[in-house]
């Protein structure tokens, strides 16, 4: 059972490549508060680990034979067990992050990084923090707000009248607002509103902002 109290950080740790499993193990030997208490080269055994010794914190591999470490973090979650979950990866795949972050992932490291950032990763994740490698942070949580705001377009999408969403269609097909305009048999003053309507509905503003926004969800209009 998880022990948070005691002097020592207990932590399982799973990857399937010795050579770096060695290495994340040496790293975590050099701290007097940290305790390997248990170690995997594949995802069914790093989840039997987990289930019997409940660590602190668990290291995991993203990609490991029988098991990856987002569908162990799903059964940790789904049966309670109060262990807190750093992955590794090779991968700089926002959707992959976001599928973590949404688990409650505590940490997400790059290989290349791990035997220099794990012993810091784990000491922050255990005071309660979370640790995200100094050189994913940046890029990945643009890509995430980039994947945030497709995620919500289409629900604003949604809130646009059949003429709004008429008009933005057509501005997608590179139509000009006097074509608009013609084809609606409407003002090109009442286009224009249109596009300001549907402007603050979808929540952008600036002068390419609608365009922007039309690219970012071509698949979506």
């Amino acid at each position: 059972m998880s022990n948070k109290g005691n002097n020592k950080i207990r932590v399982v740790i799973a990857d399937d490549h010795p050579l770096l499993l060695r290495g994340i193990k040496y790293s975590l030997s050099q701290k007097d508060n940290i305790e390997v208490v248990g170690e995997a080269s594949d995802g069914k055994t790093a989840l039997e680990l987990i289930e019997e010794l409940q660590p602190d914190i668990a290291v995991l591999d993203y990609d490991m034979p029988e098991y990856n470490g987002l569908e162990i973090l799903r059964i940790v979650k789904k049966k309670n067990i109060p262990t807190d979950v750093i992955f590794l990866t090779m991968h700089q795949d926002p959707e992959v992050f976001k599928e973590a972050v949404a688990l409650k992932a505590k940490g997400y490291m790059l290989k290349d990084s791990v035997e220099e950032e794990v012993t810091k990763a784990i000491e922050e994740v255990y005071k309660g923090g979370a640790f995200i490698s100094p050189i994913l942070s940046g890029q990945l949580i643009k890509e995430i707000e980039t994947i945030k705001r497709k995620d919500e377009s289409p629900e604003k999408l949604q809130s646009l009248t059949k003429t709004e969403m008429t008009v933005l269609k057509m501005v997608a097909d590179n139509k000009t607002t006097q074509e608009i305009a013609d084809e609606l048999f409407i003002s090109p003053r009442t286009v224009d509103r249109h596009r300001s309507n549907i402007c603050t509905k979808l929540n952008i503003s600036g002068p390419n902002a609608l365009m922007h926004f039309i690219i970012e969800n071509k698949d979506l209009i």
